[in-house]
């Protein structure tokens, strides 16, 4: 006689309150046949359902399959073996800390790359505004009337620069900079771009002090007081847009192959 898991050794028994309409979902062998949801959904029912019996709730254990549950029979034995699908691992604390923090840092890393490449571009403004100081001292020179313009444009292109400079020193902060060294980044560099930044900033802005009293009163000392701030204007850019690249190269670099 072929073995079959009978109605009450089959099943798993589920205590619920006693259920006197009959007919709901049909009947089984005069049992009032129970539908099994799971969240909701509905399960299938094999070829005994779940049903009223007793005052019982009975569910047949093949349902559980469908829930991810492995059933064994053992014939020997006459047993079944239920083994319920392990509930999902809780994710380690560690785990999503670490990956919050490199997160965070892969971040901060772009921001670094990112003030790089803003302190770079200050420094090609500067030197368009060295470029446009040097054009204005040639016309001067050279008797050529476009000079009186031309330092106004030189003023112009130089305020903008400064104009940069400042915004850059006022979002670099000394809680950006704690914050940079939390996550491993050298803020000191970046305090000498600055530096260098203001530096050059004071002798451009010396330099056409002097080349304005120079185009209005002709005065060598004027001309030669423009050549001394202007020369070191242009070493201190020089330094600071150097650095600057570099930095931006650096860091470009750190967050693409994080």
């Amino acid at each position: 006689m072929k073995k079959k898991i009978a109605v009450l050794s089959a099943t798993l028994i589920l205590m619920a309150g006693v259920v006197n309409a009959s007919g709901l979902n049909g009947d089984y062998k005069g049992n009032p046949i129970v539908k099994v949801t799971s969240n909701g959904k509905p399960l299938e029912a094999g070829e005994v359902p779940a049903m009223i019996y007793d005052g019982n709730t009975l569910v047949p254990i093949s349902l559980l399959r469908q829930l991810g549950a492995s059933v064994t029979w053992d014939g020997d034995a006459y047993q079944v073996d239920v083994k319920l699908p392990e509930p999902p691992a809780a994710a380690d604390k560690s785990e999503i800390t670490k990956q919050q923090n490199d997160v965070k840092k892969l971040q901060k890393y772009a921001a670094t790359a990112e003030l790089y490449l803003k302190l770079q571009t200050l420094g090609e403004s500067l030197d368009s505004a060295r470029t446009i100081i040097r054009l204005t001292a040639d016309a001067m020179n050279a008797g050529k009337a476009e000079a009186s313009s031309l330092i106004t444009n030189a003023k112009t292109s130089y305020y903008k620069a400064n104009e940069t400079l400042t915004n850059l020193s006022k979002e670099t902060t000394e809680s950006v900079y704690d914050d940079f060294v939390t996550h491993g980044i050298d803020s000191n560099q970046i305090r000498s771009i600055l530096t260098d930044y203001k530096e050059s900033a004071r002798h451009y802005q010396l330099a056409l002090e002097y080349l304005d009293k120079y185009i209005r009163d002709k005065k060598a000392n004027d001309y030669n007081e423009y050549l001394n701030n202007n020369g070191k204007a242009n070493d201190s850019a020089k330094s600071a847009r150097e650095k600057s690249s570099k930095g931006y190269a650096e860091w470009s670099k750190n967050v693409l192959n994080y």
